[in-house]
This record gives C-alpha cells, sequence and structure tokens, in this order.
C-alpha cells in the first residue's frame, strides 16, 4: 500500500503562492512514490471552535460542518503538511480555525489520533509575519505527537499572485521537504504501528 502525504493550505486565493509551494512539495513527494492530495481549507465550512467542552466527553464535535471530512483526511494520510500565507502577521482565519477545531479535537481524543504521522509546515509572506505563522502551524504538529522531519519548515517570500515561483530558496526547501517526507514516514512506519 502506497503511502499517503497531504497538503493542507490555509490559503482563501485558489491557487496562490501558498498552494503553489505545498504543490512543489507534493510533485517531490509524489515523485519518491507517495500519493499526494491538496486540500484547500476554503473549499470546507469549518465553524470557529466555541469551546463548550463536550469534545472531551463525547470524543467528537457537536458543530454540524466538515470537521468529519478532514479529521478523516488527516487520519488516513501517514504525513501532514500545513501551509498558510501570513495575514497580518499571524496564519489565516481558516488555518486557525482548523488548528483550534481539529487539534482540539485530537487533545481531547486523548493525543493518539495523529501520533508518529509526519508533519511539517509552510509559511508565505511578502515581508513580515512568517515566524508567527510557522509557529502556530508547528504547535499544532507537535501538540498533536506528530514527527518532524529534517526540513519541516518552510518559508516563501511572495505577495503577488505566483511571485513564490522567483523564490527559489524556497521552491527548492520545498521539494527537500517533499523528499524528505517519504523518508521520514518509511523510517517511522514500525512507531505509527504500536
Amino acid at each position: 500500500m502506497k503511502l499517503r502525504v497531504t497538503g493542507i493550505s490555509g490559503s482563501p486565493r485558489l491557487d496562490g503562492n501558498t498552494d503553489t509551494i505545498l504543490h512543489e512539495a507534493l510533485t517531490a513527494a509524489k515523485e519518491d512514490g507517495a500519493e499526494v492530495q491538496l486540500i484547500r481549507l476554503a473549499d470546507y465550512r469549518l465553524e470557529p471552535c466555541d469551546a463548550c467542552g463536550t469534545c472531551h466527553t463525547t470524543k467528537s464535535c457537536v458543530k454540524e460542518d466538515d470537521w468529519k471530512k478532514l479529521y478523516q483526511e488527516i487520519l488516513r494520510s501517514d504525513g501532514v503538511i500545513l501551509g498558510s500565507p501570513s495575514y497580518f502577521q499571524g496564519a489565516t482565519a481558516q488555518m486557525k480555525t482548523f488548528i483550534d477545531r481539529i487539534g482540539y479535537l485530537s487533545l481531547a481524543r486523548g493525543r493518539k489520533d495523529f501520533a508518529g504521522k509526519v508533519g511539517a509546515v509552510i509559511g508565505v509572506a511578502r515581508r513580515s509575519g512568517l515566524e508567527n505563522v510557522c509557529s502556530q502551524l508547528m504547535n499544532f504538529v507537535t501538540a498533536t505527537r506528530m514527527i518532524v522531519p529534517s526540513g519541516g519548515r518552510v518559508v516563501g517570500l511572495a505577495r503577488e499572485k505566483g511571485e513564490v515561483l522567483k523564490d527559489q530558496e524556497a521552491l527548492d526547501s520545498a521539494r527537500y521537504l517533499g523528499k524528505m517526507m517519504v523518508k521520514t514516514i518509511e523510517a517511522t512506519e514500525g512507531v505509527r504501528e504500536s
């Protein structure tokens, strides 16, 4: 069975810089034998967490939106790459809602569901906010007990659509990340089975 790497884009802009650089990482992972997919959070309906706490007793979320689809896609994946542009010095509202809802539910379920999967992050910004974006995304990765591969944090400098294609270092880093996702997933298979 093929291993699966999923990219999750928090950008509301279709085919923007975040989608582009995630695609670069996923293409490299595919070249090394992975089945890949790109999930755009803007294509899903995900409401903000209202801290009702129900998930701590039911191990499920009471909101009737697309959380189950997203949660299942991560469960099916061996590796996940989260990507977000910087919007006012932080991750987008779409990505923050994902982190709050999916991450909090994972914690309520005992941090077992994503433990041992391989997780990495990609941030994109014109100038500022990259540290905050990457920190927010990496907090999700580590709080859910994923394994971070070598090169597990990539940053791209861009603003206008397609501008990230001029950042060769970011593209090279994304390709390296895609390949390291596959290698790390293969090397840690026993961790996920235990």
